[in-house]
């Protein structure tokens, strides 16, 4: 895949949030949350197309101000707290299918939840997947702060059950974290799909998952005292 490759950089962001209300308005360094996404797609040199997938029509506005197209408002029945990427996913590409005919090579997520990007990070991501014609998606992973194989589920009786075991070690969650195998946790701040995986696989991710490594997990927005967080790392950034 070339440099010519239609790469649309997909941003969710419905009206909806409980734990920190109307969160994808909120001002971070003088600028909605939205908006830090929409400007990092919008520098990214391999991405040629910017959309907000949004249900809330101020959402929208500001998502324009900030350079963004907003073709289309997103139903109110896959914007909700139990909706899933796929959904809206799916949604956006047939939507621009049917209505434009046009069809992207890659969607690239990014979440506004996450506001503090390398742009260089988000090229070399489309790169990578782009050299890649097996994968079906492209994930970006750290390695997991705290190893499954030492969690717990309650089993029969109340009492303790592993969440894991290893066919080579009888009681992995009684072992040093060292000889334990390396796992990783998925990180949304970066996510890649072809449309192939969702209109022929159903599915947001398919079955050959590339991984994107960070050295570290990013910070994602879920309350109040993240959004100070990240505020300090964007001043440093700066």
């Amino acid at each position: 895949m070339t440099d010519k490759a239609e790469v649309l950089a997909l941003i969710p962001a419905r009206g909806g949030s409980k734990s920190v209300p109307r969160k994808n308005l909120r001002l971070l360094r003088g600028m909605p949350l939205v908006s830090h996404s929409i400007t990092q797609a919008k520098e990214a040199r391999r991405v040629t197309r910017v959309i907000v997938s949004t249900d809330d029509p101020e959402i929208a506005e500001v998502g324009r101000a900030a350079g963004a197209e907003v073709p289309f408002m997103r139903p109110s029945s896959i914007a909700q707290d139990l909706s899933t990427d796929y959904e809206f996913v799916r949604h956006a590409l047939a939507w621009l299918r049917d209505n434009e005919e046009y069809e992207p090579d890659f969607v690239v997520q990014l979440r506004p939840t996450i506001p503090v990007r390398d742009v260089c990070i988000i090229d070399e991501a489309i790169l990578a997947i782009s050299s890649n014609p097996k994968a079906d998606s492209l994930r970006a992973v750290a390695e997991a702060c705290f190893t499954p194989y030492k969690m717990w589920h309650l089993g029969e009786g109340g009492y303790l059950s592993p969440l894991l075991s290893l066919p080579h070690i009888r009681e992995p969650w009684n072992e040093p974290r060292q000889v334990l195998p390396a796992v990783y946790q998925q990180d949304g701040y970066i996510d890649i799909v072809r449309p192939r995986t969702i209109f022929e696989q159903h599915s947001i991710t398919g079955k050959c998952i590339m991984p994107f490594f960070l050295e570290r997990p990013s910070i994602d927005i879920d309350f109040e005292w993240e959004l100070a967080q990240a505020e300090s790392l964007l001043t440093q950034q700066k």
